[in-house]
């Protein structure tokens, strides 16, 4: 499949993990692509370096985005160098798993501030990008901790329900031009993940109806279906991607 031939893809938080796969994934399918960090690193470059070697290009872009001047900088800085964006996803996130009891008022606010507002300056500023151009596609990464909370990690779930209902709200307010979804994967073995033990694993599989834990893979597929045309009449839409744990 080439759907993203000519078209150049902003994937947040893409220098690992669920965003990597991301942007290896669309760019297989023609898309040039910003990695994003929110430093300069050698991970970043390291998946430009992958993603040139399949024929596209790539270019490593660093900011924050909880900051709307480092956001449209970040914007800046990847058109100037592949042209205009007509695909952005939201998968930079942050979370910490702590007791209810325990929760840190410092650590829930940077959960909200990276996975909420942080979400929200990047859609708005490539909205107006994209709407002045013609149109676009934003998907943003929310979790099944958004449909069923989880009093182990009740920030990260409180941020990703607002996703949720983030994207229903833009998608209201950008249609036709823009198209507004999101993906909801389940555990996914990446680095901010890296501390799960074996036994949570081996109880994550046995409450899943599919037998397994989500892959970066799973989540990047979803993505690519929902950024591309085969999704045309798709907006303000969650698509889980959790092999049916959601279902119990």
């Amino acid at each position: 499949m080439n759907r993203f031939a000519g078209k150049v893809a902003f994937i947040t938080g893409s220098s690992r993990g669920i965003g990597r796969a991301i942007a290896l994934r669309l760019a297989e399918e023609g898309a040039d692509v910003a990695v994003h960090g929110r430093e300069q690193s050698d991970a970043a470059e390291a998946v430009a370096t992958e993603i040139r070697a399949l024929g596209r290009g790539a270019e490593p872009v660093a900011g924050d985005v909880r900051s709307e001047t480092q956001v449209a900088e970040m914007l800046r800085a990847a058109e100037e160098a592949l042209g205009a964006i007509g695909v952005w996803v939201n998968n930079a996130g942050i979370e910490h798993e702590e007791p209810l009891d325990e929760i840190l008022e410092a650590h829930w606010d940077e959960t909200f501030a990276v996975n909420v507002k942080g979400l929200f300056f990047c859609s708005r500023a490539a909205a107006a990008h994209m709407t002045a151009r013609g149109g676009g596609v934003i998907i943003n990464i929310a979790s099944r901790f958004g449909f069923i909370g989880d009093p182990s990690s009740l920030p990260y779930g409180a941020s990703k329900a607002a996703v949720i209902n983030i994207t229903k709200a833009l998608a209201k307010q950008y249609a036709p031009t823009v198209r507004v979804n999101a993906v909801a994967p389940a555990y996914t073995p990446t680095g901010m993940m890296a501390h799960v033990s074996e036994d949570y694993i081996a109880r994550f599989n046995a409450a899943t109806p599919m037998a397994r834990i989500t892959r970066a893979e799973d989540t990047a597929a979803a993505v690519a279906f929902l950024a591309s045309d085969d999704a045309s009449f798709t907006t303000g839409a969650t698509l889980l991607v959790d092999g049916g744990y959601t279902l119990k």
